[in-house]
């Protein structure tokens, strides 16, 4: 992601000999201008989207890091250090370390603004002798004695004040700005640093042409040779455009560019306020996401022009739509997202419904085409009269997961159409239920205490181990050991599947690298969530990368089920995974999600046929039928099949007959502790 600027803000950071650089609270570097990056060696491009550690390097970041947390917990702070740049040698920086807040008060990151000072620190060391120094600086220095009086003032301030620098010595500050401004703004200041502190403020002034300005004062105990305080260093900066640049950051941090409403960042602060206030006692709400029927239509067809204004058009009619009390954003490609000042579903699902009758009314005409919209709408309600187990149980993740269940279902169905998450349907025994479920999966995150057992997979025309399959289980409170298919279930009910591919794969690839398996290879499921992952899929291939030989041993597992809901990186993860060796095997094949499109796009090496066609195959003709034709259709794309949920000796015989290459089940091993 690049960090958006435009304008005069572009400029001012462009024309800086300043380096300045934004990064977000997990160090990631979301802007920076050229003087920064050349510090590094780097040029913009390669900076931007960088880690600050990796920018500034394992020597420096140390000294850095303490004053990034200080800035991350809410506190401006200030470090002077030495830097090599290259081409000018050693060279001494103050570096200003300042939160960005949004409109609520929330960090955003860390704003740095460098300045070179090694002028300033050498004329401080022979203040005395080289008086002359500092009067040539281009920030406004002076030297207060501890009576108040100017030792010396350079050009800069003296031109500021309409004076010359030598009628300053020996004035006094009263003299200068006047008693009332001196008394309540200037001397606190000054009488901390000669207390001997350094001390930094902003404050408001006017410049000599009488434009308002924002002024950085630092003030920094000057002490003679026996350590004593003499006087106080004054430095004034004019920061007006930087302070504007930050301004300016802040409302691009929580605007979408294209649509100007509220963006991802915006959505999920905001839930994040409303789901702790709710945790708390406070009011229900709804939580809802909005997928745009056909828009890969307009693009394809018309243009990314077309599709951008397709997309500022939508935006509009959801503002001038939705009404008060409801929050809107984008929140990727074509998706919105709404919370909405209610808990009730009923008055949710009339807010939407006023939504879907907008879009029905839109046409976009594009040269000589005229485009309709739809959308798929799915809500996700949390009430006010819920329990206070169940209130602790919300979470921002789990609202969104339930949003885009539902928003999935209603894409699912056709579209156009509005679905609203059942939560509020189950009974109070099944919510006890889930939330049992729901902490015991949570501990398990939290403790890494999934159990992994092990299922083998047979070759079924030599009877010979193929590969395994390793699931995870999970104890409950009560002793019950519950498997895979509880998990997923709840795991992907509340956003928690991440996490759980996270650890099960950090516990094969670790067994793996170490040569600790008996050599088959090993199959493991992803889901869509981790697929989707910028994260995963950058640590995932890099560790391959390190450890050769692992990933020949490796087949991810990906359910037909996640397919209607996979977007293009997820595809080009499992492109990525291939082209170093790793298998792809479709799971769960049969259940009527797979289109024949995405079979032939060559993007799977197995086909695992669902125990849907699979369970009661000796008796059910049509069932056979089914699995000949998916043997059928996966020689025709060169594909070896898998039968999943094998409990009856005789289907062996039978899946053989009907061409199938492997199969696993009870009729072949149970699940056993994978040591």
């Amino acid at each position: 992601m690049t960090w958006p600027m435009e304008g005069l803000h572009a400029a001012i950071i462009a024309a800086s000999k300043d380096p300045i650089y934004f990064c977000t609270p997990d160090y990631i570097i979301r802007e920076a201008n050229e003087p920064y990056v050349a510090i590094g060696g780097l040029t913009r491009e390669q900076a931007i989207g960088r880690t600050v550690q990796e920018v500034a390097g394992p020597g420096a970041f140390p000294r850095r890091a303490p004053y990034l947390e200080s800035a991350l917990s809410g506190r401006v702070a200030v470090l002077q250090d030495w830097v090599m740049v290259p081409g000018q040698g050693r060279r001494f920086f103050d570096v200003r370390y300042q939160p960005v807040h949004d409109a609520a008060g929330r960090l955003l990151g860390v704003a740095a603004y460098g300045r070179d000072i090694t002028d300033l620190k050498m004329a401080e060391q022979v203040l005395r002798l080289y008086e002359s120094a500092v009067t040539q600086m281009s920030d406004r220095l002076s030297v207060v004695d501890r009576n108040y009086r100017y030792i010396l003032t350079n050009e800069s301030n003296a031109r500021w004040h309409g004076s010359t620098a030598e009628s300053f010595r020996g004035r006094s500050v009263v003299e200068v700005v006047g008693e009332e401004r001196f008394a309540a703004e200037i001397q606190p200041w000054l009488d901390r640093c000669l207390a001997g502190e350094t001390v930094e403020y902003d404050f408001q002034d006017l410049a000599p042409d009488g434009a308002p300005v924002v002024m950085d004062a630092r003030l920094q105990p000057f002490r003679n040779g026996d350590g004593e305080i003499e006087a106080a260093v004054v430095t004034l900066r004019d920061v007006t455009e930087t302070r504007r640049l930050s301004e300016r950051l802040e409302r691009l941090a929580l605007q979408d560019d294209l649509t100007g409403i509220a963006n991802r960042r915006s959505f999920e602060t905001g839930l994040e306020r409303r789901v702790a206030a709710y945790r708390k006692g406070g009011d229900g709400f709804s939580v809802v996401f909005i997928d745009l029927d056909g828009f890969k239509l307009v693009n394809d067809t018309a243009g990314h022009g077309a599709g951008d204004r397709f997309l500022q058009d939508i935006a509009r009619l959801l503002r001038q739509s939705a009404g008060e009390g409801v929050e809107v954003a984008r929140i990727g490609g074509d998706e919105f997202g709404l919370i909405i000042d209610t808990g009730e579903t009923v008055a949710a699902h009339a807010i939407c419904s006023r939504l879907l009758s907008a879009f029905e009314g839109y046409r976009l005409a594009w040269e000589d085409m005229q485009f309709r919209s739809s959308a798929s709408i799915g809500i996700a309600s949390v009430e006010s009269e819920d329990d206070d187990a169940t209130r602790q149980a919300v979470t921002v993740g789990r609202v969104l997961q339930w949003a885009d269940f539902a928003c999935m279902q209603a894409k699912a169905a056709g579209g156009h159409r509005i679905v609203a998450h059942d939560r509020a349907e189950k009974t109070g025994d099944d919510r006890k239920v889930e939330i049992h479920h729901l902490l015991a999966v949570e501990r398990a995150i939290a403790e890494n205490g999934f159990l992994l057992h092990a299922m083998t997979i047979v070759d079924l025309a030599s009877g010979a181990p193929a590969m395994q399959e390793v699931l995870p289980r999970v104890a409950t409170g009560n002793g019950d050991l519950h498997g895979p298919s509880m998990i997923r279930a709840t795991a992907e009910r509340h956003g928690l599947m991440r996490a759980v591919d996270r650890l099960v794969l950090n516990a094969v690839l670790a067994r793996l690298e170490a040569g600790d398996t008996d050599g088959l290879p090993i199959a493991v499921d992803l889901s869509a969530e981790t697929l989707h992952s910028p994260v995963f899929a950058c640590q995932i291939i890099g560790r391959l990368e390190r450890a050769p030989g692992v990933s020949q041993s490796l087949v991810f597992e990906v359910s037909e089920a996640a397919l209607a809901r996979m977007k293009p990186e997820a595809w080009n993860l499992m492109a990525d995974l291939r082209a170093i060796g790793c298998r792809i095997a479709l799971d769960h094949f049969g259940r009527g999600v797979a289109g024949f499109t995405q079979l032939r796009a060559n993007a799977f090496d197995l086909i695992k046929i669902d125990r849907l066609l699979t369970a009661g195959l000796a008796g059910d003709p049509v069932k056979r039928a089914a699995v000949s034709g998916v043997v059928g259709l996966a020689e025709a794309l060169s594909l070896p099949t898998v039968a999943e949920y094998v409990n009856e000796p005789l289907h062996l015989d039978i899946l053989k007959g009907l061409g199938v290459t492997y199969a696993q089940g009870r009729a072949v091993s149970r699940p056993a502790a994978w040591s």
